[in-house]
């Protein structure tokens, strides 16, 4: 295979799906995203060229894009809180949203049939690695536009921190919320975690599952929707509008 975009955050499960991609494709484009509310983006970096050493014969390129422009416009404001209540006051899952659509976007630019994330399991919480939240929407919505995603560190069986380790890539067996653990933060996952604990107080997970489900979805199916129009060309649309400000940004 030729190439793979892969959503890169730097974090255990994102470095070790790009190193499995690396096993499989010649050329591994790591973008990682900027918006407002993200700090220590560099964190990205850190494992990079280790990366790179481990896996000579890929050609492992790096880029920060920034998804702030398709955020903003996937964001309902007022409108998705009287909707949908407390799940609109955090920011995650349109924000993930937002990236794939970028990365998909992306794909399309560079002429990549298959894009990545770092989905892992255990995280069902969020909704872009739960199965019965976003995941078969967001597979369904590239295949739409002619990309296959995948998921290579959603291993239910395995411990990624150890992969990670065995591969020479991290310095530990155990990374994930310690110091070494190299991830992009969020100043605004403190919403995240406030909503869904005002939300489970009332109701059930597969509730919860069932209420982001339906949420996200309709940002994603906006996210199609205009994706659409930018594919059929012809005057300047709504997406070219949101790129050009992006790298104004």
């Amino acid at each position: 295979m030729s190439g793979v975009a892969h959503l890169f955050s730097g974090g255990v499960d994102s470095t070790l799906a790009a190193s499995l991609l690396a096993e499989r494709f010649r050329e591994v484009h790591l973008v990682t995203f900027r918006r407002a509310g993200f700090l220590a983006e560099e964190k990205a970096l850190a494992r990079l060229e280790r990366l790179r050493d481990r896996h000579p014969g890929a050609e492992i390129t790096h880029r920060f894009l920034d998804v702030g422009p398709f955020y903003e416009e996937l964001s309902g404001g007022w409108s998705d809180l009287r909707r949908h209540g407390v799940l609109a006051l955090a920011p995650c899952g349109v924000c993930k949203v937002s990236m794939h659509w970028r990365l998909l976007l992306y794909c399309l630019e560079h002429g990549l049939r298959h894009a990545s994330d770092g989905a892992a399991a255990g995280a069902e919480e969020y909704a872009e690695q739960n199965p019965r939240i976003l995941m078969p929407a967001l597979d369904a919505f590239y295949r739409e536009f002619g990309v296959e995603k995948i998921s290579p560190a959603f291993r239910p069986d395995r411990s990624n921190e150890e992969a990670l380790y065995r591969r020479g890539i991290s310095e530990s067996p155990t990374v994930k919320r310690t110091a070494q653990d190299d991830q992009i933060l969020c100043s605004q996952q403190v919403l995240f975690a406030m909503s869904m604990r005002v939300y489970l107080a009332r109701h059930s997970f597969p509730e919860y599952e069932a209420a982001q489900r339906g949420y996200l979805g309709e940002a994603l199916g906006r996210a199609a929707g205009l994706t659409r129009e930018f594919v059929k060309g012809g005057k300047p649309t709504r997406v070219w509008e949101l790129l050009e400000r992006a790298v104004r940004a």
